[in-house]
């Protein structure tokens, strides 16, 4: 979203709620408190269902704004409480929405059978609600994009519409040239959260013949789950460092160190990492699902295979051991990487919004 709003013919305004992240100096922001999260899990049923009448309202509110801005066109990205933000239900087909992926709650196995059984009853009404909200946003917008035609298919599976898949772009930041430098440790990166697949990370490293050292970056704390993948690579005899919230240049630093990039997430819409890594000159060994593959040219940046088949990526990495293989597969990851600009990116996020607007 910020990538995007750079790089766009003519003036950006921004709008969201208040619990979002705005991207803009001069955004405008509409009042919006949750009550659950102040409350202890016990008692949180009613203040769900009061937020969620909260929320609609505060969505109306977005869109009046909206509507005395008199905008040209809406380009909207998801709620981070519904999936599509409801404003679209009020402002016209003049509207694009970048849709990341479907609400997994309600198309996705995986995500559904983490609902509480316990308290499964007492939100099954609320949760019913905000399905039929997300998919009443979802068909009121003009045109879906999203990023990658893995997510599309997801979509339109879900949703019954088509979506333009429009790949992301990589930041300057992983871009700048540097000399080649002898590897010190496999990488993976991303929340911490079992999908991830840093617990296949850390086996495969621990199949490896030089039993590489692995380093996992993620955005922000989870004490749990770093706990379990300490408890999984001391029985792997895996060397694990764990560094949270780190800048985009002690990222640079360690995907240049790596010997490889390991992806091994579930269904991941996308995978930017994948594409950050190649930038810095990391090949990289992805799960062969979701929209991962859609990220590097197998054989020759890198290699897609079962994320649970860990003897499998520690035989990639291996291969990695010839000095020569590696150097050209960096160079080549390199090569295909810088192809994927934000320029590039945001021109096919342009020439959705010019339709839009002649709607």
């Amino acid at each position: 979203m910020y990538e995007h709003q750079l790089r766009l013919h003519g003036e950006v305004v921004e709008f969201c709620l208040q619990t979002s992240v705005p991207v803009t100096a001069g955004v405008r922001i509409t009042p919006f408190a949750p009550r659950a999260t102040r409350v202890r899990p016990a008692l949180r049923p009613l203040p769900r269902h009061l937020d969620l009448v909260s929320l609609v309202s505060a969505w109306r509110s977005l869109a009046r704004a909206l509507d005395s801005a008199q905008c040209d066109v809406v380009l909207a990205h998801p709620c981070q409480y519904l999936q599509a933000p409801l404003a679209l239900r009020w402002t016209g087909p003049r509207s694009v929405y970048f849709c990341h992926e479907p609400r997994r709650v309600d198309y996705e196995h995986a995500a559904a059978a983490r609902v509480n059984p316990r308290t499964r009853l007492l939100y099954s009404g609320l949760h019913s609600t905000e399905r039929r909200l997300d998919r009443a946003a979802t068909a009121a917008a003009g045109e879906l994009l999203t990023n990658s035609h893995f997510t599309a298919g997801r979509i339109e599976r879900a949703y019954g519409r088509a979506a333009t898949p429009v790949p992301l772009g990589v930041a300057e930041a992983f871009t700048a040239s540097a000399p080649e430098r002898p590897p010190t440790h496999l990488l993976s990166v991303g929340t911490l959260i079992p999908s991830k697949g840093h617990d296949h990370a850390i086996r495969a490293a621990g199949l490896t013949a030089r039993r590489w050292p692995l380093v996992v970056i993620a955005p922000r704390p989870q004490p749990q789950e770093e706990a379990r993948l300490r408890t999984v690579a001391q029985d792997s005899g895996v060397a694990l460092d764990v560094r949270v919230g780190v800048s985009d240049a002690e990222l640079y630093d360690a995907y240049r160190g790596a010997v490889a990039t390991l992806y091994l997430a579930r269904e991941e819409p996308f995978g930017l990492a994948s594409l950050e890594a190649q930038a810095c000159g990391s090949p990289v060994v992805v799960a062969d699902e979701g929209g991962l593959p859609e990220t590097l040219i197998v054989g020759e940046t890198g290699w897609a295979l079962a994320r649970e088949d860990v003897a499998a990526v520690a035989r990639a990495v291996d291969a990695l051991e010839r000095p020569e293989l590696r150097t050209a597969m960096s160079a080549r990851a390199r090569e295909h990487a810088m192809a994927h600009t934000w320029e590039r990116s945001a021109a096919r996020v342009q020439e959705a919004l010019e339709r839009a607007s002649r709607r």
